[in-house]
């Protein structure tokens, strides 16, 4: 029988040794993963793209405020004409 526990940890830090990532938490708990060079390489292209994800969201939000701005401040100048 398998045995699934899920562990919430807040991140605190990370430390990537040779043989593993050890995890810890803001109250000081580690979590240890021991891993392979296919599971680094496979962390490596789920954080790339988790980045990319987040880098999309933050340009589209970016790009967002800079159309609400500019369609203020020509609001602003078409009511002051």
């Amino acid at each position: 029988m398998k045995v699934r526990q899920i562990v919430e940890v807040k991140f605190a830090g990370v430390y990537a040794g040779y043989s593993g990532l050890e995890i810890t938490d803001v109250d000081g708990s580690e979590i240890k993963v021991s891993m392979t060079n296919a599971d680094w390489k496979a962390l490596k292209r789920s954080v790339d793209d988790k980045i990319q994800s987040i880098e999309r969201d933050d340009q589209r939000k970016f790009d967002q405020a800079v159309e609400d701005a500019v369609a203020e401040r020509m609001a602003e100048e078409n009511s002051n004409c």
